[in-house]
């Protein structure tokens, strides 16, 4: 006979399973047997979880949910619905973001994947449905309908309230959509991602507990279906998009895309920090943070709201540096002649035909650019300058000596010229940490002024490996916003 499961274990399921049965049901279909499949899992996580860390529960639950064969092979048919024309793995590694929340390292990771190539399935997942006419403000609307059908799920049942079958549990209530963005990480990219598309409102999430309908019988898709299950309804036909204006002013790609060819962030920024560093030229003093006005809709001139008007739904709920930047892109558009308006129309039109993994490379690259602070990224646009009048062979030299570091020292430096220079004496800080951790570390590392990073590096390279375990631990373990002042706390002569 098993062991009574613990506490522990007991809440940990309570907590995990509504939200699995959720994903299970979209990605398998409503013919899925969850509360079979669910019993299954439970049974084999429960064998395995006393034998596991408190902190591996989470994604050994999930690895053990997405390897079982009823998600791979579903054995009824499915919606009339276009989440259900994507692929197996294209689905789950959209489903994993929209109802789990789960970021990309553990993602990949319960999906056996790499990180780069999870990102590039989530991504032609996206496109993949926008080329159907449901746009990120669609998978906005599904996100939100998934969180809300999981917290019905974990609500207690009531007395003489539906048994566990499947069959005999009715369908999610369908409360109307309401704009209530909610992080899905990309930080910005992510909240104005989510509102490119708000034309598309025909498709709900989720589907009803139905049989498909055939394309034959489903009648066209009108505005009136907004509430209707998708089952009930055909591909809609293609319909006319907006002018590409609207989309492409609120676009997180637009700084990018507005970028010069030849703009130094296209060198890389981890190579050109290394060669500032090189130069040995001093970096300026960091530019104190501009403040930002917290401009409310009804203030904006009538043409910044016109440009931006698809996240008018969503502007109470930007921060004041999200607000900031979508007038910086609505000015810059207003400011430009009908030929750059052009010129980046056309841009974006072949921007969103590349392969997913070439504008992933192209967003990183920028996104470490953006990162750096006006200082840095002056003193790296100077050091590009400076290497464009080198003659090729110096500049290949320089290229082949940078190549030649190990491949942490070349991402290090792709924190900058401040913190690259930097890193390598806190390396041991960070040695043997999962990503995301590491992640976190680093970011606590930037926040402190550059003398107080280099008594951090003093303090550890005197430490033992469990005293280094220490200070991880209470890094991580304090709030976010408090994690630097731990570091310094450490880095302060005694």
């Amino acid at each position: 006979m098993s062991p009574a499961p613990s506490a522990a274990l007991l809440a940990f399921l309570r907590g995990i399973e509504p939200r699995a049965r959720v994903l299970a049901r979209a990605q398998a279909g409503p013919s899925l047997d969850d509360e079979r499949l669910l019993a299954a899992v439970r049974e084999e996580f429960s064998a395995r979880a006393p034998r596991l860390p408190l902190a591996e529960w989470p994604l050994r639950y999930w690895g053990l949910l997405l390897a079982r064969d009823e998600l791979g092979k579903p054995s009824g048919g499915t919606p009339a619905h276009p989440l259900y024309t994507l692929t197996h793995t294209r689905r789950l590694a959209l489903l994993l973001r929209l109802v789990v929340g789960m970021e990309p390292p553990g993602a990949a990771r319960v999906m056996g994947l790499s990180e780069t190539a999870y990102r590039a399935l989530w991504a032609d997942a996206e496109d993949r449905l926008d080329e159907q006419g449901v746009g990120p403000a669609v998978l906005m609307r599904w996100h939100e309908a998934f969180q809300r059908e999981a917290r019905a799920e974990a609500a207690p049942t009531p007395v003489g309230g539906p048994g566990p079958s499947g069959a005999s549990r009715p369908p999610a209530r369908r409360a109307v959509p309401r704009w209530r963005p909610t992080p899905l990480q990309w930080g910005l990219a992510a909240v104005l991602a989510g509102l490119l598309a708000v034309l598309v409102a025909t498709f709900v999430w989720p589907p009803g507990r139905t049989a498909p309908a055939t394309p034959a019988a489903t009648p066209a898709a009108t505005p009136a279906d907004a509430e209707s299950p998708p089952a009930a309804l055909s591909a809609p036909p293609a319909a006319p998009r907006r002018d590409i204006e609207a989309d492409l002013v609120v676009d997180p790609d637009f700084a990018l895309l507005d970028a010069a060819p030849d703009a130094p962030w296209r060198q890389g920024v981890a190579f050109l920090s290394w060669a500032t560093a090189q130069r040995g030229t001093p970096l300026p003093a960091p530019a104190p943070a501009a403040g930002t006005a917290t401009l409310e809709w009804a203030a904006l001139p009538p043409e910044r709201r016109r440009l931006l008007a698809p996240v008018e739904g969503a502007w109470p709920a930007l921060d004041a540096p999200s607000r900031a930047a979508l007038l910086a892109h609505a000015e810059a558009w207003s400011g430009y002649d009908l030929a750059r308006r052009e010129a980046l129309r056309s841009a974006y039109a072949a921007w969103v035909q590349r392969p997913a993994l070439e504008r992933a490379a192209l967003r990183a690259a920028h996104a470490e650019w953006a990162a750096l602070d006006g200082g840095e990224r002056e003193a790296l646009a100077a050091t590009a300058a400076a290497l464009a009048a080198l003659p090729a062979e110096q500049q290949q030299a320089q290229r082949a000596a940078f190549a030649a570091l190990d491949p942490q020292t070349q991402r290090d430096w792709a924190l900058g010229p401040r913190l690259g220079a930097q890193l390598p004496g806190l390396r041991p800080l960070l040695a043997f940490v999962p990503a995301d951790q590491q992640a976190a570390l680093i970011a606590a590392i930037e926040a402190l002024g550059e003398p107080a990073r280099d008594a951090l590096a003093a303090q550890v390279a005197t430490m033992s490996a469990a005293q280094r375990a220490a200070l991880r631990g209470r890094v991580l373990n304090a709030p976010v916003e408090s994690r630097a002042a731990v570091l310094a706390e450490v880095a302060a002569p005694p």
